[in-house]
């Protein structure tokens, strides 16, 4: 997508999206079926599980691992690891209500 940009050293799986404007830093690994949104920063070793969404204008801090089939809203920053099928949101993100 436009202004995309992913980094040396990432591993991008099938059917992922990296949308208008997201950033994906040095070595990530996402997994397959991943949607990242526009405006989505994804810092440095991030892992991201398969059939996960990260939100729009969402912030993911170094080393963080995301797990599979989680849904970050909008405008979240993620400062720790996240278990598989959560659904969180804030700043910084916790369990969405």
């Amino acid at each position: 997508m436009a202004g995309a940009v992913v980094q040396p050293g990432t591993r991008v799986g099938d059917d992922v999206i990296v949308n208008t404007r997201a950033s994906v830093d040095h070595d990530c690994i996402i997994g397959a079926h991943v949607h990242i949104a526009p405006g989505a920063t994804l810092s440095g070793e991030v892992t991201v599980g398969d059939c996960t969404h990260i939100g729009t204008g969402t912030s993911v801090v170094q080393g963080v691992r995301i797990g599979r089939g989680v849904l970050v809203r909008a405008g979240a920053l993620v400062i720790r690891d996240i278990e598989d099928g959560r659904d969180v949101a804030g700043v910084p993100c916790r369990e969405f209500a």
